[in-house]
């Protein structure tokens, strides 16, 4: 009996490949697949650039303390395989140390927190120089940021016509992977130097039923020059071509996840070139990963 019955199923297999090619011939009229790579062509091209910025003082100082630490002999000998097993097993803090020396290199607010040993010293320290770590002068990204945007027409204080609304030739996406970051950008940098910028946000803060609207917003008002997004709300499925600038402040670990995120700009229906930029600090973890 089991063998009549797999004797008929082979002998339908035949069958089955014709019903299925039968199928896709009276289907294919009434469907277009339009991969990206067939109609490359038809897209201006897309220019992808690395930015590298010098670490500030006290970012240095904060990279430096960790490499004096522990906790980063740790992290190097679990990197190289050197560490005891036992000791691998408790080594779960090894994605808080890289995570840590990423915020370094973005941000000392995101590294520096209340609980941080160094905390006090380093604010009192601030506090004599008249400084705080609101200043963007600590941290090397965003006066790199702030140079980028005025080198694409965008934050350009208005001094012949002030009041008068200015449409720029370019408009910008920024990414970043922590919302604390695009919280820094926007008090740290729009509202304190940068007033001039006119900006939406989509972040996981933006209820889902809204975040097309943003889009839409952003795409069919050229007097909007920024929008802010994660690379993890931002990064997929949007059509974001009303901008023709890309500037990465943070990476993904998996730079699939940025490629994607780019690509929200240059797709079908952008006219313009597409200039990526991304933010790398130099001589750091950060500049190894993007390597």
């Amino acid at each position: 009996m089991l063998y009549s019955v797999t004797q008929a199923w082979l002998c339908l297999l035949p069958l089955g490949a014709l019903a299925m090619e039968a199928l896709h011939r009276q289907v294919l009229p009434f469907l277009l697949r339009r991969m990206k790579e067939d109609v490359l062509q038809d897209l201006p091209p897309k220019i992808t650039q690395d930015y590298y910025c010098e670490l500030s003082p006290l970012q240095e100082r904060l990279y430096e303390d960790f490499a004096r630490s522990h906790a980063h002999q740790s992290l190097q000998e679990s990197l190289s395989g050197r560490g005891a097993p036992a000791h691998r097993q408790g080594n779960t803090h090894i994605f808080q140390a890289l995570r840590y020396l990423q915020n370094v290199c973005n941000h000392p607010k995101l590294a520096l927190t209340p609980q941080h040993p160094e905390y006090e010293r380093v604010s009192g320290q601030l506090h004599q120089e008249n400084s705080s770590l609101a200043d963007i002068n600590h941290a090397a990204k965003l006066p790199a940021l702030r140079q980028l945007l005025l080198d694409c027409g965008i934050g350009v204080p208005l001094t012949e016509h002030p009041g008068e609304l200015v449409i720029n030739q370019h408009r910008a996406l920024i990414f970043c992977q922590l919302k604390a970051m695009l919280d820094i950008i926007e008090n740290d940098l729009f509202k304190r130097h940068m007033a001039t910028v006119s900006y939406l946000r989509l972040d996981g803060s933006i209820p889902p039923s809204m975040r097309h609207s943003v889009v839409a917003q952003f795409n069919s008002d050229p007097s909007i020059d920024v929008l802010l997004l994660t690379t993890q709300v931002g990064g997929l499925g949007l059509n974001l071509t009303g901008a023709d600038t890309v500037i990465f402040v943070e990476h993904d670990w998996n730079p699939m996840k940025d490629l994607q995120a780019m690509d929200r700009a240059h797709r079908i229906g952008q006219r313009k070139v597409v200039n990526v930029y991304r933010l790398i600090t130099r001589g750091t973890l950060e500049e190894k990963i993007m390597g």
